[in-house]
């Protein structure tokens, strides 16, 4: 998987609000089960394709097909998180996963993009004196 920690942390995002909606039109579905095996659908796929960030950081992913949408859910959640194995007390879920991106692009944030980005400021005020 090649994309960008931030765009798996927005499709990551959006499966939990969907799943949480869902659980909550139907009160057959546990919401519980659904953040272990999400349900895919065109209603996530539009607002994934639609947002942003995608356009930004991901623009081929606008024309992604369902199947793709759902391959590439797979892919995130067989990739778990490295730093912690899954058990039957600890299972993969969306919650879990997005937790670990959260954090890595955190980490991004701070230990690459931020010291550029002053590092360009610096550059740039320097060019006026």
């Amino acid at each position: 998987m090649e994309y960008p920690s931030n765009v798996i942390l927005l499709l990551l995002q959006i499966v939990l609000q969907r799943q949480q909606l869902l659980a909550h039109q139907d009160k057959s579905l546990s919401l519980e089960s659904l953040l272990m095996e999400p349900i895919i659908d065109r209603a996530l796929l539009v607002e994934f394709q639609n947002h942003t960030l995608v356009k930004m950081y991901a623009p081929e992913l606008q024309t992604l097909q369902l199947r793709s949408l759902k391959s590439l859910v797979n892919e995130v959640f067989e990739l778990g998180t490295p730093d912690v194995k899954s058990t039957d007390e600890t299972p993969v879920t969306v919650v879990t996963l997005a937790n670990y991106y959260y954090t890595k692009r955190i980490e991004e944030l701070q230990n690459y993009q931020l010291p550029m980005l002053r590092q360009n400021i610096m550059e740039h005020l320097q060019s006026y004196n």
